[in-house]
């Protein structure tokens, strides 16, 4: 299992957290543990935790970054795209944000519109560049 085969899980699994609303957070846990393998399996739970955790602070930064739409009336997969890329940002500083990003345009191409990933990479480009600002 590739890392990337690991991302495009746990945004299935976010995406289905969304859009039940009643799977509770141990399913979606149980779900990471049946679906990914090896390392993923433990990365995959520290994220899930992470942006469970941290959902609120996620959306904000999305809604704060988005100029057309806001989280409630987002497309339900460009919105755990976007969710999973920031997760992996805030959660896992392995991975440089281009490369984020750039995952989260291929999970975008592959599972939703045309426009969406112009537009995920447009939300996150601009978290990007707002993080470094308030850093430098």
């Amino acid at each position: 299992m590739t890392r990337s085969e690991a991302r495009e899980i746990l945004m299935q699994i976010l995406y289905e957290l969304d859009t039940t609303g009643a799977m509770e957070n141990e399913t979606a846990y149980r779900l990471v543990d049946e679906r990914l393998k090896g390392n993923h399996k433990k990365r995959g739970r520290m994220l899930l935790a992470g942006i469970i955790n941290d959902k609120d602070d996620i959306d904000s930064l999305i809604n704060a970054n988005s100029k057309s739409w806001k989280t409630a009336r987002m497309p339900k997969v460009d919105l755990a795209i976007m969710r999973l890329a920031l997760g992996e940002m805030r959660f896992d500083e392995e991975i440089p944000p281009a490369v984020v990003i750039n995952e989260a345009i291929n999970l975008a191409k592959k599972f939703s519109t045309e426009q969406s990933s112009g537009f995920i990479h447009g939300v996150l480009g601009s978290i990007v560049n707002s993080d470094e600002k308030s850093k430098g």
